[in-house]
């Protein structure tokens, strides 16, 4: 009889543990999951809700309310945005990357 090459994991074994720990991000990390929400979902709102932005009343030289709202709002949803990715990237997982620099399971290259 000949040896089997590899063994199958025993359910005690580490990798088989790490295998089943496997989880959505979002639903491992809902805190964060829900400010990445909050953050996208309100960029897009002050963008589609029309009345908060449309009048001309509150003006600040020549220019109309419309005028100073886009031009403090786009920074702002810059900002937002960008807070946004990066915390989607704390969600990511180092083993999920996928990099070239991780090392072959079980021996050299």
């Amino acid at each position: 009889m000949t040896e089997p090459t590899a063994t199958p994991s025993a359910p005690g074994d580490p990798q088989s543990a790490a295998a089943a720990q496997r989880t959505n991000p979002v639903t491992a990390h809902p805190i964060t999951s829900l400010a990445i929400f909050v953050l996208v979902f309100g960029s897009i709102m002050g963008t589609l809700i029309v009345p908060i932005y449309d009048s001309e009343t509150p003006k600040l030289g020549d220019f109309p309310f419309f005028y100073w709202y886009q031009l403090i709002y786009m920074p702002v949803v810059a900002l937002a945005l960008w807070i946004a990715m990066l915390l989607q990237r704390r969600l990511r997982r180092p083993a999920d990357t996928g990099t070239v620099a991780d090392p072959v399971p079980g021996g050299g290259r």
